[in-house]
């Protein structure tokens, strides 16, 4: 996480400490936010493997910690020697596409040289992508998948890894302050893994389509270039296509469509080509790339990290679809609404038209939550709720739709009496995931089923002598509906 420069110093951490002070908060009244668990160490990301098990990577101690049923077991499933200094530390974690069936986690990390974990003294080893079995309750036997620059840095460490819908492991690393063809310098030196977001196979493999393989050599490895540095990559389920966050110096932080060849720009150009007065006469070509400006801009950094897209009902048919950026700046969580071809956003705001949010632009339709001391990681789970990681609260926290309530009598059809100990059952229709729930009625023949997710659901109503009676009710967040009933005896 940007923890280091001064900018993150003088204006971050303050900002960061302000957030800290402050409650969770969301601009939409039928979600709500709860806290799922707390005291983690500086959390940098985390990958679900299966519904209510989540790992979740600790940058500073090298820990893989494990959340099961809500709970943070005690020990870590993994302690891997980290190097701490800056950004560097535990920083990207994925899951194999065929997990479980093939057991494999990814890690990136920065190798201590020492064995130990360490604080830039002595540099650390490189940055290692590994791949380890899960066995049930911990990760086992590391296997090598590449080793990337950890100098000079200690920052723009990148860390974030991810398997495409194509299978193929994308990961991107920051240009750990380096200066050479790879950040757009002709003169500098020859490409060297850095500013780049490499696409590789399962094993480490370098897959024959990348856009430069038939360049050979390091350009074979690469997906896109021309990255300062980057927290966040995401694909977008229905186009397939990569997106990306990439963190600017004092201006011009992004968001960017990543596709194969892609040139972000950075050092000579960031944000968007207008507004840069050489254009782009003055990047790196390497044959077969392409830049396009980025799909969206902040003139004053916020340092977003994770883009995730929606592919979830379960938060309302409005966010369906949809995307979130989260910022480590101010603990916020923007929503945009992607256009008909999801190649860029749209805006109500005249002030956003532009692409870019500049001093004193109206920002509120893009807000979606405040108050997350630090966005790290947000992803959906395999229930359809968002969870947000927050860096500086070392919190986890699950957003949801507000629950609602459906509740009534049930009588007897012949004489109109409430009928005691009726079996009530509630099973979701839509969305997914068909959530169950259940009661009887009490002695006056009532019920109540509290607690229960916004949807269409299918009620069944049985007692033993009488013919059971099926309804459906369509459930808003955070709404009551009644439903009474009447059984006939057989």
């Amino acid at each position: 996480m940007p923890v280091i420069t001064p900018r993150w110093f003088m204006i971050g951490w303050l900002l960061a400490a302000a957030a800290l002070a402050s409650a969770q908060t969301l601009t939409d009244p039928t979600l709500q936010v709860r806290e799922i668990t707390s005291g983690l160490d500086a959390p940098t990301t985390m990958a679900f493997i299966a519904s209510n098990d989540v790992l979740i990577l600790q940058k500073n101690n090298g820990h893989v910690r494990r959340i099961l049923n809500g709970t943070l077991l005690p020990d870590p499933v993994l302690d891997v020697a980290v190097d701490r200094a800056s950004e560097r530390g535990l920083l990207g974690i994925a899951v194999h596409p065929s997990f479980p069936t093939a057991p494999f986690i990814y890690l990136y990390y920065t190798a201590s040289s020492t064995g130990d974990d360490t604080a830039g003294d002595p540099p650390p080893a490189a940055h290692r992508i590994d791949r380890f079995t899960w066995n049930g309750s911990a990760l086992v036997e590391p296997t090598p998948i590449i080793a990337l620059p950890a100098l000079p840095g200690p920052n723009h460490d990148g860390g974030v890894i991810t398997f495409g819908p194509d299978g193929k492991l994308y990961a991107v690393i920051g240009d750990l302050n380096h200066r050479g063809q790879l950040q757009n310098l002709p003169d500098g030196p020859e490409p060297d893994d850095t500013s780049v977001i490499l696409r590789l196979n399962d094993d480490g493999s370098i897959p024959s389509d990348n856009p430069f393989f038939a360049q050979g050599g390091n350009l074979a490895k690469y997906y896109a270039y021309g990255i300062r540095n980057s927290f966040g990559l995401g694909f977008d389920p229905v186009t397939h296509k990569l997106w990306m966050t990439e963190n600017g110096p004092d201006t011009y932080d992004e968001i960017n469509v990543v596709e194969p060849g892609f040139n972000s720009g950075w050092v000579p150009l960031m944000g968007p080509e207008a507004r840069d007065p050489q254009g782009l006469a003055d990047l790196f070509q390497i044959a077969g790339s392409h830049y396009r400006d980025p799909a969206f801009s902040w003139f004053e950094p916020v340092a977003p990290t994770v883009i995730v897209f929606l592919n979830t009902r379960h938060l309302g048919e409005r966010y369906h679809n949809q995307v979130l950026v989260g910022d480590i700046t101010t603990g916020t969580l923007y929503h945009f609404t992607p256009n008909a071809d999801r190649n860029g956003f749209l805006f109500q705001s005249a002030g956003l038209a532009d692409l870019v949010v500049d001093p004193g632009d109206d920002v509120q339709e893009l807000m979606f939550g405040t108050g997350f001391g630090g966005i790290s990681d947000a992803k959906v789970g395999p229930d359809g709720r968002l969870y947000v990681l927050s860096f500086h609260l070392g919190k986890l926290f699950v957003i949801s739709p507000l629950p609602g309530t459906v509740h009534g009598t049930v009588q007897d059809g012949v004489t109109g009496t409430g009928l005691a100990g009726v079996w009530v059952r509630a099973r979701r229709l839509d969305p997914a995931p068909h959530l169950r729930a259940g009661t009887s009625t009490d002695g006056a023949g009532s019920y109540v089923l509290n607690d229960l997710e916004p949807g269409r659901y299918r009620l069944l109503f049985w007692r033993g002598g009488y013919r059971p009676q099926r309804r459906q009710a369509e459930l808003p967040a955070g709404g009551v509906v009644q439903l009474d009933i009447q059984l006939q005896p057989r």
